[in-house]
């Protein structure tokens, strides 16, 4: 029989155990949390630090989702330390590391929508420090994550936009702040939106043989009228792609007219009950 001393004592190195695990598992979060509200950006006094962006409390998010974001995240940038070319091939090996794993997350927009927010927030914390380029990779997987909760979760939307997702890969400071900004619920870009507002946006043209290769004034283009899923700034350009886009935009066009047949469809069917 176990004497109550020394049951007492297993006692408390189990609870000594559990509480070591426990803080452990909660250590990602508090880093991250600390760097959220410690960050100091060096000659701009008006930012407050103390700002979460939007996402004020990691400890309260729930746990996979923080997991989610953090696998999700090595695994883009091992694949491009890897040598894996492209945003969107890399997009694709995070997704493909990830998927199993968490397959709970990407079926569900809730928590999609959680991790968003965890890269939304690091994403202004890299434009406040002036890490733009990590900002841009960050806008390109919150891109990538809305439409994928658009049209695999919610079927909002026909087409995943990948065009956009370069574009925002790429993006000029006025486009990449103005990103950011508008979907923060602080002042947090405030100073840093007038700053460069007077930058002229930058938008791509998917001309093989574009004269601007393929950076021109956001202003001067124009979707392809049958699929909208690229831009073009000129009719020639658009003519010179034709032969490689042909393809995707017949498949394209199919999927967007049955999307938007559909939305007409249950439209009808809501006015029809509610009559």
């Amino acid at each position: 029989m176990v004497s109550r001393k020394k049951a007492a004592g297993k006692a408390r190195k189990a609870a000594k155990a559990k509480a070591e695990e426990e803080a452990q598992q909660q250590a990602p979060k508090a880093q991250t949390q600390q760097f959220i509200r410690s960050a100091s950006i060096a000659g701009n006094d008006s930012i407050t630090m103390k700002c979460g962006h939007g996402l004020d409390d990691l400890s309260s998010l729930p746990d996979n989702c923080y997991k989610f974001y953090t696998a999700f995240r090595n695994a883009y940038f091992d694949a491009h330390k890897d040598g894996v070319e492209g945003i969107l091939e890399c997009l694709a090996v995070a997704r493909s590391a990830t998927l199993d794993k968490f397959a709970d997350v990407w079926k569900d927009s809730a928590k999609m929508e959680i991790a968003m927010s965890i890269f939304l927030s690091m994403g202004v914390q890299d434009i406040l420090k002036g890490s733009y380029n990590v900002a841009r990779t960050r806008a390109a997987i919150i891109r990538y994550f809305t439409d994928y909760i658009a049209v695999l979760l919610k079927q909002s939307q026909a087409l995943m936009n990948y065009p956009k997702t370069r574009e925002v890969y790429n993006a000029d400071l006025h486009t990449l702040v103005k990103f950011y900004r508008r979907r923060i619920p602080c002042s947090c870009l405030e100073k840093k939106y007038e700053q460069v507002k007077t930058i002229t946006k930058m938008g791509a043209c998917f001309g093989p043989k574009c004269p601007s290769n393929g950076q021109v004034e956001r202003s001067k283009t124009f979707y392809c009228s049958r699929c909208r899923n690229v831009t073009y700034c000129s009719r020639k350009c658009q003519k010179s792609a034709w032969r490689t886009h042909q393809a995707v935009c017949d498949h394209n066009a199919v999927i967007v007219a049955k999307f938007e047949e559909n939305s007409s469809n249950k439209k009808y069917s809501s006015r029809s009950t509610l009559t």
